[in-house]
């Protein structure tokens, strides 16, 4: 894919930022809040899997192994760790 030039950048900014800008008048703050919330990927780790990642961390296992065994990466398995911690 080639690369944009800047004007092309900045008008498809322009035009982000216009959309953005139209939908917050349209919407009400609290609306635009809960359309984020619901909004995202879905978690690679469900309760399930947290608790088992705990229960892995407690018994010892690193980092690594806990993302070999559980078939995620080495960076979720940190992340769930810093949000549970």
């Amino acid at each position: 894919m080639p690369s944009l030039s800047p004007s092309v950048r900045k008008y498809l900014a322009e035009l982000g930022a216009r959309g953005g800008k139209a939908r917050a008048r349209r919407h009400a703050r609290t609306q635009l809040r809960a359309w984020g919330r619901l909004g995202g990927r879905t978690p690679r780790l469900d309760a399930k899997a947290l608790a088992r990642l705990r229960q892995l961390l407690a018994k010892g296992k690193s980092q690594a192994e806990c993302a070999g065994i559980l078939g995620v990466s080495c960076s979720t398995v940190a992340r769930a760790r810093r949000m549970t911690a």
